[in-house]
């Protein structure tokens, strides 16, 4: 008994860590060759590097590859392709966690470095980002569109990606601003309140839920329809139109008469609307 629950316990292990130096290893033993390394996925969190910067808006995607290296046992203690990254296995899937140390801008330039050394196609990165166009707190999952104004997204597209922009992407809501005076750029580089640091740590915590069901699905579609349909906006349905209520059909008449003696008298005539009657059927003929 005491073996089948050792070997029980072996096979329910499903999160795998793996040292900073097995990064080598892994890209040059079998990547892209038999083995699970040839599915192996980069995730691959945006932002700016530094303690100036650590905890802004524009800074979500970092905390999301933390958050997802911690649950799943993966140092992120290499630093190479110019950025800081981790490489495990989560089930089956082997995945390399990176933020690239380019600052925002040249995020692209990072991301390139890491799919040529690891050879990974632009269908298993999956680049994880704060967005301004989506609700604070929320979370939006595409595999493909434009880079909406976000300079990292852009970056990756232009240099990673050559300009195709058919790569799966994890967008954590960060809102506009709520005064319409303060700039972009003073906006994503601020630190959230406490009221918004709950609701965006509600998004990162439901962000790397979803991408620890990708690399144990081993896809992205059904990860990307569950937590889309839950942030999706609640149908309201209109208010029921009042009834308008039926024209009566009673008729009132008003007769005035004058008697000799001049004296008024008035009569009230009130007619109702007849009620159909339900013909009632004959009695059969008894033959």
């Amino acid at each position: 008994l005491a073996g089948a629950l050792r070997a029980s316990a072996r096979a329910s292990v499903a999160i795998v860590g793996l040292p900073a130096r097995a990064v080598r290893a892994v890209s040059t033993r079998a990547m892209g060759a038999r083995g699970v390394e040839r599915d192996a996925w980069l995730i691959c969190g945006l932002g700016n590097p530094g303690a100036k910067f650590a905890g802004t808006r524009h800074n979500v995607g970092f905390e999301v590859v933390d958050a997802l290296a911690r649950r799943a046992g993966i140092e992120l203690t290499s630093t190479k392709h110019r950025a800081v990254l981790g490489v495990g296995k989560l089930g089956r899937s082997a995945v390399v966690l990176a933020k690239p140390q380019t600052f925002m801008n040249l995020s692209g330039k990072s991301v390139r470095e890491m799919m040529r050394a690891f050879k990974i196609g632009k269908s298993r990165i999956v680049i994880v980002y704060d967005d301004l166009e989506t609700k604070l707190g929320e979370l939006r999952m595409k595999t493909s569109g434009s880079h909406g104004g976000h300079n990292g997204v852009r970056s990756v597209i232009d240099d990673a990606t050559r300009g195709d922009r058919s790569f799966a992407r994890v967008k954590i809501g960060i809102g506009r601003p709520k005064d319409e005076n303060t700039a972009v750029y003073e906006y994503v580089l601020s630190r959230f309140d406490e009221d918004d640091a709950v609701k965006v740590n509600g998004a990162v915590e439901d962000a790397v839920e979803a991408l620890q069901e990708v690399l144990l699905d081993n896809k992205f579609g059904d990860a990307m329809t569950r937590y889309n349909t839950k942030y999706a906006p609640k149908k309201v349905k209109p208010p029921k139109k009042p009834k308008t209520p039926k024209p009566s059909q009673e008729r009132v008449n008003i007769i005035t008469t004058v008697g000799a003696d001049d004296d008024v008298k008035v009569t009230l005539e009130v007619s109702l609307p007849q009620k159909k009657k339900t013909p009632v059927p004959a009695p059969a003929e008894r033959l």
